[in-house]
C-alpha cells in the first residue's frame, strides 16, 4: 500500500497523518500481532476535556514485543498528537523504537529516536547508530530547525534521535525517515537472541531504572495524568507502553 494524496493535481509521498497507516503497512508480513485488552478501552474521551479531546488507537502485543502502540490524541482546532511506541520484550535487552509527532496546522513537531531503556550509549549499539546517522543524513532539510524536550527525560535519546520542527511540506522526507529507522529495527529486532542469567537480570534493572524515569518525566505521562488524574493517567501509561 502507499499512502499518497493528490493536491491540486500534485501528488506527493504522504502525510504525517497517514502514519499509523503507514506502520501497519510495514508491519504486514514481519510481525504477528496480538490485540491488547486494555485496563481503559480505545477511544476514550477524558471527562475533564468536556469529552473534547479524543484518544484512539490500536495497541498490540507479539512473540517480540510486549507493546506496540499506535495512537492518536485529538484536540479540536488546536492540533493532533499521533505517539507510535515499539518496546521488546525485556528478555532481548533491546533499545525502544519512538516516535510522537504534533501536527498543528502546517506546522509538525517530529520526534523520531531507536534508544536504549536507561539511555546513553553501549559499545555495541555503535553500529547501530551509525547506520541509522547515515540514514538521517539523506535528509538534511529536516535538521535545519532542531528543538529538544525539557528535564532528565532529554537524557534518553540516542545520538542518532530527530527532534525537529518541521512543515507539512516536509511530511514526505520524514516518512521515509521513518520508514529507514524503522526497517533498521526490525531488523535487529529479528536477529535478537534472548537472554538468560546475570546477563537477563542486568537487563531487569535497566527495565525498572527506565520505567522510573518515563513515570517521573515523560512528557506524554504527564499530559495523561492532566487529563486522567495522578492515579489514572499513570495507570493508563503503564498500560499502554509496558504492559503493567
Amino acid at each position: 500500500m502507499y499512502f499518497g494524496h493528490e493536491k491540486k493535481g500534485v501528488f506527493t509521498m504522504g502525510s504525517l497523518r497517514d502514519i499509523n497507516e503507514f506502520v501497519m503497512d510495514k508491519l504486514k508480513g514481519r510481525v504477528v500481532l496480538n490485540p491488547v485488552s486494555l485496563k481503559f478501552p480505545f477511544p476514550e474521551r477524558p471527562l475533564r476535556t468536556l469529552g473534547l479531546v479524543k484518544i484512539e488507537g490500536e495497541v498490540y502485543s507479539s512473540e517480540r514485543f510486549t507493546r506496540i502502540l499506535l495512537m492518536k490524541a485529538t484536540i479540536p482546532w488546536l492540533r493532533d498528537v499521533y505517539s507510535i511506541y515499539f518496546n521488546p520484550k525485556e528478555e532481548f535487552d533491546l533499545p525502544i523504537f519512538t516516535s510522537d509527532i504534533v501536527i498543528k496546522g502546517r506546522g509538525r513537531l517530529f520526534i523520531l529516536d531507536i534508544h536504549r531503556r536507561e539511555g546513553g550509549e553501549r559499545p555495541d549499539d555503535t553500529a547501530l547508530h551509525e547506520r541509522l546517522i547515515e540514514i538521517r543524513g539523506k535528509y538534511p532539510s529536516l535538521l535545519k530547525n532542531k528543538t529538544s524536550l525539557q528535564g532528565p527525560i532529554q537524557n534518553i535519546f540516542s545520538k542518532a534521535a530527530c527532534l525537529v520542527n518541521i512543515t507539512e511540506d516536509q511530511d514526505s522526507d520524514a516518512l521515509q525517515l521513518f520508514r529507514g529507522y524503522l526497517a533498521v529495527f526490525l531488523e535487529v529486532v529479528e536477529g535478537a537472541l534472548p537472554l538468560t542469567g546475570e546477563a537477563l537480570a542486568k537487563a531487569h534493572e535497566n527495565f525498572e531504572r527506565y520505567l522510573k524515569t518515563i513515570v517521573e518525566y515523560d512528557p506524554g505521562v504527564k499530559v495523561y495524568t492532566k487529563l486522567f488524574g495522578k492515579e489514572g493517567g499513570v495507570t493508563r501509561a503503564l498500560d499502554l507502553f509496558f504492559g503493567q
